[in-house]
């Protein structure tokens, strides 16, 4: 995923990169590989990055512990600054200093970091996913059990038995 910048002329570029499955380091989960567009949009003191990124990952889901494959998207802006450069109102966690001499930037450690932070943390099938029954293990989603199912969360009986009801 390197660009060469050095020669580059000004204004808008577009790049579409296909990434092969094990070349990026996504995880075992990421095994259908990545597409990654990058538009830069070059000015004679910086390079402005923008890159979305598309993956199909396969994931185990968090109540109901089915496997599924869900896309996921991400995106990311780096600025690019000349030694020397003004880059006072830049936030320092979206720009790079290209050293004198450099003629290729390489984007794939951004792209890598990007999609792993647009995993989500909860991980569910569907949103609607029942989960698993707590007594028997039955899998809501695919059918019912027989399990008596509490509907009174046993940690407010004291609070009931002082109620009185």
């Amino acid at each position: 995923m390197k660009i060469q910048i050095g020669g580059l002329s000004e204004g808008l570029h577009h790049y579409r990169f296909r990434v092969a499955p094990g070349e990026m380091e996504l995880g075992e989960q990421f095994l259908a590989g990545l597409v990654a567009e990058a538009t830069l949009d070059k000015t004679p003191t910086q390079i402005l990055v923008s890159c979305e990124m598309h993956a199909v990952g396969t994931f185990t889901c968090d109540r109901c512990l089915g496997v599924f494959t869900r896309e996921v998207v991400a995106s990311y802006r780096m600025v690019y600054v000349s030694e020397g450069g003004e880059t006072r109102d830049l936030d320092p966690a979206e720009f790079q200093v290209i050293p004198p001499g450099l003629h290729v930037i390489d984007l794939a450690e951004d792209v890598r970091q990007s999609v792993l932070l647009a995993v989500p943390l909860k991980l569910l099938c569907k949103e609607s996913c029942k989960g698993l029954c707590p007594t028997c293990g039955q899998n809501r989603n695919e059918g019912t059990c027989n399990c008596a199912e509490e509907t009174v969360d046993s940690r407010w009986e004291g609070l009931r038995k002082l109620h009185g009801t």
